[in-house]
């Protein structure tokens, strides 16, 4: 009997290759990256796949310079320079569905809440916010997103 079950699990393995359809690979979609003038510090990009937009770390840079004017003037360049990278990978922040915030300094955090509360439409995204030890260029915010591209 151990025989037989061998050789009829033998065959089931092969019948199911020999079977198998294989599935076509979706188009590609273009790596994003966000258009502006990109300094010392890169201000952003993205990557999409299977209908997912991920966004890199993004700064608040204005031409490839930091904004000044504190955390939300700072918050509010960051939340724009993601809606442009959204916009290119053909989605926007109605579509995002998760951000990281990574604060130099977590007594931002109510000040940032503030202005990321004020421009993000409802319902806001999952979000986690992180302080960080410092962040490169001395800014004081980079936010990533992960947001989802609607059926056309």
């Amino acid at each position: 009997m151990v025989q037989f079950t061998s050789i009829f699990a033998t065959l089931l393995a092969v019948a199911s290759v020999a079977v198998a359809v294989p599935t076509t690979k979706l188009a590609e979609q273009p790596v994003v990256t966000y258009l502006g003038t990109q300094g010392p510090v890169l201000s952003g990009g993205a990557w999409t796949s299977k209908g997912i937009v991920f966004t890199s770390g993004t700064v608040p840079s204005l031409n490839g310079t930091i904004v000044s004017g504190g955390i939300e003037a700072q918050t509010a360049q960051v939340i724009k320079n993601i809606a442009v990278t959204l916009e290119e990978a053909g989605t926007s922040w109605d579509y995002v569905m998760k951000t990281t915030v990574f604060l130099a300094d977590m007594g931002d955090y109510a000040a940032m809440n503030e202005v990321y509360g004020s421009m993000l439409p409802s319902p806001k995204p999952a979000r986690s916010a992180i302080q960080v030890g410092k962040l490169p260029g001395d800014f004081l915010i980079e936010i990533e997103a992960i947001a989802a591209i609607p059926d056309s």
